[in-house]
């Protein structure tokens, strides 16, 4: 396999993916426009020039991101930055751990001028943020820590393995991830949220007596519900489902409670008790764990070209210059995976939102999509093909719509 070769190829693809998310990104600001003819209420030229504003700063780093990746393949950056660690630092490994944590650092410090913009800016602009710049230093510091503490010993260990049984590494590194996601999952509420947020038990009250008699009536084991400090960050209301078997828990934003009543917020838990109740969260997690495997294998196989490495500038077979090499080669495909995920979720939150209506009625529900959406001043009008590509959960139009068909059929 020809290096100089497998680096055009990456430079192709690295512009092609970059062109085609800019031009979705178009499509949908067009298609959130058709909205404006005639005389739209307040809210939804809010919510036009809400996606809007997203779109166009999507646009923005998405060019900044490949314009830097591209510098780096043509000064040939990459190997340079590769060289100098194996040149400060003894041993195999620890050079690898270095160069890695190098490229990580060196992604977090080009994404932090966006997140400032986009969480003191934008949403700012249109009345979501509420972090304090104290909250968002405290949680980059703790999100710093956190994966350190976690990810260090891990990437040590299989950097390790590697240099022991380099032909094995591609499933060894698939069981301990994916293991590591598992536990993440059924602790990740109880031990890892708590680091960021404050979580506290639904107090008694007419909204706990109805989900408790929810709960009840579907011979549905929960252990716990929370309400999480989620309005300390964003005014955005949510839920979500967590846990696995007896660590099963469903968390409700603050915001949701204050922002809906006591029967919409029901709805939604019905919603996340569908999600379970209809196996999704099982179905999801094997599908994941499926795609990760055949990643795992592919960039097994690739692992052993030492054209990839060289691509960026290594000599030789460099294994974090390969997994780099890899990523980007990979991209493509990784895209047509995230559209076929999308499809799932969107498959499944369709499933979740029908279940909820059998449960406790459909005007609780569809009362409850059509509020969030407008809250969160969701797209009145998405593209069809930016649907397609990023949506994990349908459009609230499309979701009523839903609903509305199952209970007349």
């Amino acid at each position: 396999m020809n290096a100089e070769l497998l680096k055009n190829l990456i430079i192709v693809i690295t512009v092609a993916v970059a062109v085609f998310k800019v031009a979705l990104n178009e499509l949908d600001i067009r298609s959130s426009r058709t909205v404006l003819a005639g005389s739209p209420k307040a809210e939804v030229k809010k919510a036009v020039e809400y996606t809007v504003t997203k779109r166009r700063f999507e646009s923005t780093t998405t060019v900044i991101t490949a314009t830097v990746v591209l510098a780096f393949l043509v000064l040939g950056l990459y190997g340079q930055i590769q060289q100098l660690v194996a040149g400060s630092i003894q041993g195999q490994i620890w050079q690898d751990l270095v160069f890695l944590l190098v490229m990580a650092f060196g992604l977090f410090i080009l994404g932090i001028p966006g997140s400032i913009y986009k969480t003191f800016v934008i949403e700012a602009k249109f009345g979501f943020n509420r972090t304090t710049v104290k909250t968002f230093i405290i949680d980059r510091i703790r999100g710093i820590v956190l994966g350190a503490l976690i990810l260090g010993p891990i990437l040590l260990g299989l950097l390790w393995i590697y240099q022991q049984v380099p032909n094995q590494i591609w499933w060894i590194a698939f069981v301990a991830i994916n293991l590591i996601s598992l536990i993440t999952a059924a602790i990740g509420t109880s031990v890892i949220l708590p680091l960021f947020n404050k979580l506290k038990e639904l107090p008694e009250g007419e909204l706990r007596d109805k989900i408790l008699a929810l709960c009840e009536k579907q011979n549905y084991k929960l252990k716990r519900i929370y309400v999480m400090d989620s309005s300390k960050r964003s005014s955005k209301s949510n839920a979500f489902f967590s846990g696995i078997g007896k660590t099963k828990t469903i968390v409700l934003f603050d915001s949701l409670i204050a922002n809906h009543t006591v029967d919409e917020v029901v709805g939604v838990l019905g919603h996340e008790m569908g999600h379970d109740k209809l196996g999704h969260i099982r179905s999801m997690l094997l599908l994941n764990m499926l795609q990760s495997f055949v990643i795992f294998a592919l960039f097994g196989w690739a692992l052993q070209e030492p054209a990839l490495s060289e691509a960026l500038g290594g000599s030789g077979v460099q294994l974090v210059l390969s997994l780099i090499a890899f990523g980007m080669l990979f991209s493509p495909i990784n895209f047509v995976l995230g559209i076929f995920d999308n499809y799932m979720t969107r498959r499944n939150e369709h499933g979740a939102d029908i279940f909820a209506s059998q449960v406790y009625g459909k005007e609780h529900i569809i009362s409850a999509l059509q509020r969030l959406s407008a809250d969160n001043l969701a797209n009145p009008a998405p593209h069809p093909l930016y649907v397609l590509a990023y949506y994990s959960h349908p459009p609230a139009s499309k979701r009523v719509s839903h609903v509305l068909e199952a209970k007349l059929a």
